[in-house]
C-alpha cells in the first residue's frame, strides 16, 4: 500500500507539473493573440499635420493561420465608430482606406488609436480585442502655392481673341482661403473661398483686343495664421498682328535655253507674325510649285524659282497660301506675266548701290555695309559675284532678276580712316561678262564719331579690313617709327658681333706667336725661312 502510495503521490505530482505547464502555454497563447491571430499594419496620412484636418488611414489586415477569423471589427477609440468588416480567410489579406477626421487631442497626443476585435479560434473561447495605433506629428506650417499662366499666342489679329489660363496648386501643408486672380487682360478675376493641401484649380480667360496689351496676373490668398499673400507674375505683352508680306514675281526667258523661261518669286516678310506651311500653286496651268515653306518674321527673304517651256503668248501666274501664327489665313496671287514664245530682248542692265551704316565711328571698330543690286534690263544677269577692291569676294547671286533689286549685306572691321570700293562681276543673255562699280564709301573714325556696332578683335590688320589709308594716318606713322627703330636696333646689334669677333681673332693670333717663341727658346733651333725665289725674265719674242 506504501508503495502504491508514493506511485499515487509521484503520480500526481507529475499531473500536476503537467498542468502547470499547460497553463503558462496557455497564458502565452493569450497574450501573444494580437500578433500571432490577426496581423495588422496601421497607418495615416499625412503623417504631419499643422491643424486639425482630414487625413487618410490605412489598415492592412493578414491572417497568417489555417483558420477563419470571424465577426472583425473596426473600432474608433472613443467607440463612436463600430465597422463590421467580416471574415478573414486562412492566408488571405485584406486592405482597408478609410477618411478620418484628425482632432487637436490626437495631435498633442501624437497619435490616432483604434481597435479590432474578433472571435476566439476556439469555440468556447472569449471574443479577442486589441488596439491599434499610428503616428501623426503636429508640422510647421508651411503655405506655399504654386501659381503658373499659359497664353494661347503673344500675337493676335486685331479683334481677335486670346486666351489665358491660370493654374493654382496648393504645394503647402495648409488649407489656403479666399484666393483671389486679377489681371488688367480682359479685366479678368477669378475667385475661389478654399484650396486644400495638394488640391489644383484652373481659371479661364478670353479677352478680345483691338489694340496692344499685356497680360500680368496678380495672385492673392489667406494662410491659417490670417497673413494676406500676393503673388505676381512678370508681364507678357500681346501684340497686335501686323501682316507685311512682300511678293516680287518676275518671269523672263531664259540664257541657257532660248525656248524656256524662268519664273522667280521672292517672298519677304516685313511684319511681325510667322508664316508656316506656305504653299505655292500655278495659278494659270495648274500645278505645286513648292509647299512646306516657312517665312519667319524678321528672317532672310525666301526665293522660288521655276522653269516653263515658251508658249506662245504664255501667261503666268503664282497663288501663295498659308497661315500666320496669329491665325490668319494667307491667300495671295501675283501679278500676271506675259512672255511672247518669239524671241525677246535680253538687254541686261545692273548697278550696286553699297552705303555704310555708320560712316563715322569713334574708335575702331566693326562697320556693316549694305548693298542694293538693281537689274533694270529685260533679262536676268546670271553668275554675278560682289567684291570689294582689296578684301575679295562678298558673296554670289545665281541670278539677278529683273524688277526689285537684291539686298544683301556684310561686315568689316575698321582700324583707321579708309575707303571701300564695291564691284559687281555679271554674265548677260550672252555669256558676256560686266562689271557694274559703286560709288567708293568712306568710313572715318573721329572724336565726334558714334560706337561701331561691335569691337571684336584688336587694332590693327584684322582680317576683313580695308588697309587703304586716307591721308597721313597716325597709326601709320606710329608703324613707321617702330619699325625705324627696330631696324636700327638689329644693325647696331651686327655691328658689335663683328667687333666682338674680329677681337677674339687677333687675340688668339698672338697667342699662337706667343707660343711659337716659347718652344724656340726651349730648343735653340734655328728656324729656316725660304726666300721667295725671284722669277728670271724673258725677253719678249717679237
Amino acid at each position: 500500500m506504501i508503495r502504491n502510495g508514493r506511485w499515487v503521490r509521484h503520480l500526481a505530482a507529475r499531473v500536476g507539473a503537467l498542468a502547470l505547464l499547460c497553463a503558462l502555454f496557455a497564458l502565452a497563447a493569450c497574450s501573444e493573440v494580437p500578433e500571432g491571430v490577426l496581423r495588422v499594419e496601421f497607418s495615416v496620412q499625412p503623417a504631419a499635420m499643422v491643424a486639425p484636418g482630414d487625413a487618410t488611414m490605412t489598415f492592412v489586415l493578414t491572417n497568417p493561420t489555417d483558420r477563419p477569423v470571424q465577426n472583425i471589427y473596426l473600432i474608433s477609440a472613443d467607440g463612436l465608430i463600430s465597422e463590421p468588416i467580416g471574415q478573414l480567410g486562412p492566408g488571405e489579406q485584406q486592405t482597408l482606406v478609410r477618411p478620418h477626421a484628425v482632432t487637436e487631442e490626437e495631435l498633442d497626443a501624437g497619435e490616432i488609436a483604434y481597435t479590432i476585435s474578433h472571435d476566439a479560434l476556439s469555440p468556447d473561447g472569449e471574443k479577442v480585442t486589441y488596439s491599434l495605433s499610428a503616428a501623426i506629428a503636429r508640422g510647421e506650417s508651411q503655405p506655399l502655392a504654386s501659381f503658373t499662366r499659359q497664353i494661347s499666342s503673344e500675337t493676335v489679329t486685331r479683334g481677335g481673341v486670346v486666351t489665358v489660363t491660370y493654374k493654382i496648386v496648393n504645394t503647402g501643408n495648409v488649407a489656403l482661403t479666399a484666393l483671389r486672380i486679377r489681371d488688367g487682360l480682359g479685366d479678368f478675376t477669378g475667385r475661389l473661398e478654399r484650396l486644400g493641401v495638394g488640391e489644383a484649380k484652373t481659371f479661364i480667360s478670353r479677352a478680345t483686343l483691338t489694340e496692344a496689351a499685356e497680360s500680368a496676373p496678380e495672385l492673392e490668398y489667406t494662410v491659417p495664421s490670417g497673413e494676406t499673400i500676393t503673388r505676381r507674375l512678370d508681364p507678357v505683352p500681346i501684340g497686335i498682328a501686323e501682316s507685311a508680306l512682300e511678293i516680287s514675281f518676275s518671269v523672263g526667258q531664259s540664257v541657257f535655253e532660248r525656248d524656256t523661261a524662268d519664273a522667280i518669286l521672292i517672298l519677304t516678310n516685313a511684319g511681325n507674325v510667322d508664316y508656316t506651311g506656305i504653299t505655292v500653286v500655278d495659278d494659270v496651268y495648274g500645278g505645286v510649285i513648292a509647299d512646306a515653306v516657312s517665312l519667319l518674321s524678321g528672317s532672310a527673304p525666301v526665293e522660288i524659282a521655276h522653269t516653263y517651256p515658251l508658249r506662245g503668248g504664255g501667261e503666268y501666274r503664282w497663288r501663295i497660301t498659308g497661315i500666320s501664327s496669329a491665325g490668319e489665313a494667307l491667300d495671295l496671287r501675283t501679278e500676271t506675266m506675259t512672255l511672247s514664245g518669239a524671241a525677246a530682248d535680253t538687254s541686261v542692265d545692273v548697278t550696286l548701290q553699297a552705303v555704310a551704316r555708320t560712316q563715322r565711328i569713334n574708335r575702331p571698330g566693326r562697320v556693316t555695309f549694305d548693298f542694293a543690286i538693281t537689274n533694270s534690263g529685260n533679262a536676268m544677269a546670271r553668275d554675278a559675284v560682289l567684291y570689294e577692291a582689296v578684301l575679295g569676294e562678298i558673296r554670289r547671286l545665281a541670278v539677278v532678276p529683273v524688277g526689285e533689286p537684291s539686298v544683301c549685306s556684310a561686315e568689316f572691321d575698321v582700324a583707321a580712316d579708309a575707303q571701300f570700293s564695291f564691284y559687281l562681276n555679271y554674265n548677260d543673255a550672252d555669256g558676256h561678262q560686266h562689271t557694274a562699280a559703286s560709288a567708293p564709301v568712306d568710313v572715318v573714325i573721329a572724336p565726334d564719331g558714334v560706337d561701331p556696332e561691335r569691337v571684336d578683335e584688336p587694332a590693327g590688320t584684322p582680317s576683313g579690313q580695308s588697309v587703304k589709308p586716307r591721308g597721313n594716318s597716325a597709326m601709320f606713322i606710329v608703324l613707321l617709327v617702330i619699325a625705324g627703330a627696330a631696324l636700327t636696333v638689329m644693325v647696331t646689334l651686327l655691328i658689335v658681333t663683328s667687333l666682338r669677333a674680329r677681337h677674339e681673332r687677333l687675340k688668339r693670333l698672338a697667342a699662337e706667336k706667343q707660343r711659337a717663341k716659347s718652344d724656340l727658346g726651349k730648343t735653340g733651333a734655328v728656324p729656316v725661312v725660304k726666300s721667295p725665289q725671284k722669277k728670271k725674265k724673258t725677253k719678249k719674242q717679237p
